[in-house]
């Protein structure tokens, strides 16, 4: 073997261990830190305590992804009662315990609420989500567990209409339609209405852009 071939061969040596490693690093970062899990559920155990007692522990999540900048750990929990899923967690900037069940008990209700009045306007299966985001809800600064309405509340909700086909020159007013339906039943007296549009694998299409309303 000359040397050129050995160069060859010792390069694709390395590549190979550097790829190891870097899949190794990647595997290891979406696992959860054992520690850290104990330490999340040690530290909201009171709060679930005085304000949860109806709820049932599913487990600690692990936000290996990013998606919320409020936490990296946050104890799972189900309201048998409302069947709602929700997080309690130590908010990283504040420092203290805090919860998700206000925004995905509001989220959840609008959603199936609103189901005819979306299918009736886009069509039956409808793909769509309705969704009060938690920085919102936290300003209200309402009770754990409150019995509060998200009808009574100031904060509009974010409505998306996730399409699987091309956009129709009746999109717009689509939407407008579904926002005097809300306003008509009372059901909403602000929101934000949007639409966006996915191909058949379900990745959004930058080639279609979404429509968004304000009532």
């Amino acid at each position: 073997m000359n040397g050129f071939a050995k160069k060859v061969l010792i390069l694709f040596g390395v590549m190979v261990v550097m790829s190891g490693l870097v899949v190794f690093l990647y595997v290891q970062s979406m696992e959860p830190d054992e520690p850290e899990a104990d330490r999340v559920v040690h530290e909201t155990k009171p709060y679930i305590t005085k304000h949860f007692k109806q709820a049932e522990m599913e487990g600690v999540f692990y936000d290996a992804t990013g998606t919320y900048s409020e936490f990296d750990y946050a104890v799972q929990l189900n309201d048998r009662v409302t069947g709602t899923d929700f997080f309690v967690y130590v908010d990283q900037q504040t420092n203290q315990v805090t919860d998700t069940y206000l925004s995905e008990q509001w989220s959840q209700e609008l959603t199936e609420k609103i189901r005819p009045l979306v299918e009736n306007i886009f069509g039956p299966g409808t793909a769509y989500k309705a969704v009060y985001y938690q920085d919102d809800v936290q300003q209200l600064k309402l009770k754990p567990s409150a019995s509060t309405d998200y009808q009574k509340v100031k904060i509009p909700p974010f409505i998306t209409i996730t399409l699987q086909r091309d956009r129709l020159p009746t999109e717009e007013q689509n939407l407008t339609q579904l926002a005097t339906a809300l306003k008509k039943k009372k059901w909403l007296r602000h929101g934000n209405l949007a639409t966006e549009y996915i191909n058949e694998k379900g990745v959004l299409r930058e080639d279609e852009i979404g429509f968004n309303t304000y009532f």
